[in-house]
């Protein structure tokens, strides 16, 4: 999939195509679960057809929405509402110079539900969770890679709190919605979004999803110099420390109480890549700095 512009762009022209008239030999199937995703030949090239009804039982969909809504502060996992959710953010996320795949919503399938479905673009690239742990590519390149991206990281994270935006911050963020296109940063999968309003404490959890998962996709020895890295080279490392206050110090009395109980209670919260042992070495790392004044 590619990136599109930030720049806003002429409305186009409706088209009118049929799935069912591409050839199942022209079809290549990524993946059905969640969702159906069929690259097809468009414009010449390729598009991704992402259709968000995929194959579950309808009541799966019902049964996460209220979990999502009651439970866990995130938006509706229904197929329409995730096609709405995913185009929004998209378009977000552009309007403030960030890179996501390009969309056709100019072009309607007539054999599938409307609001159901969205054309991308296809390009290669690399997502960082191969990038980083690919040995081939030399590890001062790779390491210039993560310190050019973290300046990014931060700006996203300082609009997300200057516009009070949550759909600013990746609800499924790790290593593997990252893409390397061309030399730029590509993201993707704004299906679902949070619903919180505390931002602050949306970009510490995001943090430490991206830090958990570079632990358990390259290793002990990148994870402790990609975190070493962060903390020297993150724009704001006071910002950082939102990290180890989403894990420790939550603004609601009764969830820091409860998060030290799961903490304390639970063996697998005691494992290296839990959010609250990545939160300790960060906050290690921010200590011995003497970084540890809150920022906004």
């Amino acid at each position: 999939m590619s990136d599109s512009s930030a720049q806003p762009q002429r409305e186009k022209p409706v088209r009118h195509m049929r799935l069912g008239d591409i050839p199942e030999s022209d079809r290549e199937h990524l993946a059905g679960a969640g969702n159906w995703l069929w690259k097809i030949p468009f414009d010449g090239g390729f598009g991704v057809l992402k259709v968000y009804l995929g194959n579950r039982n309808p009541m799966l969909h019902v049964r996460k929405t209220m979990g999502n809504l009651v439970l866990t502060g995130r938006t509706s996992h229904m197929p329409h509402a995730r096609c709405k959710m995913e185009t929004e953010t998209v378009r977000i996320w552009e309007q403030h110079g960030f890179r996501c795949f390009g969309m056709h919503p100019e072009v309607t399938f007539d054999d599938l539900p409307d609001g159901t479905y969205m054309l991308f673009d296809f390009v290669e690239g690399l997502h960082f969770k191969n990038y980083f742990k690919d040995a081939s590519v030399p590890l001062d390149e790779r390491l210039a890679t993560w310190r050019r991206w973290l300046p990014e990281w931060h700006r996203r994270h300082r609009a997300a709190l200057d516009h009070d935006e949550p759909r600013l911050i990746h609800e499924n963020g790790d290593v593997k919605h990252v893409m390397l296109v061309d030399g730029d940063f590509v993201y993707f999968d704004f299906e679902i979004a949070f619903r919180s309003r505390n931002v602050r404490d949306l970009v510490g959890r995001e943090l430490l999803a991206y830090l958990r998962s570079v632990g358990k996709f390259f290793g002990d020895t990148m994870y402790e110099t990609m975190m070493d890295e962060l903390v020297q080279h993150y724009p704001d490392p006071a910002l950082l420390m939102a990290g180890w206050e989403h894990a420790f110090h939550n603004d609601s009395l009764t969830i820091r109480a409860a998060r030290k109980l799961d903490f304390a209670l639970k063996p697998r919260h005691k494992t290296k890549y839990s959010k609250y042992r990545v939160a300790l070495d960060l906050k290690k790392r921010l200590d011995a700095r003497s970084l540890t004044t809150r920022g906004r």
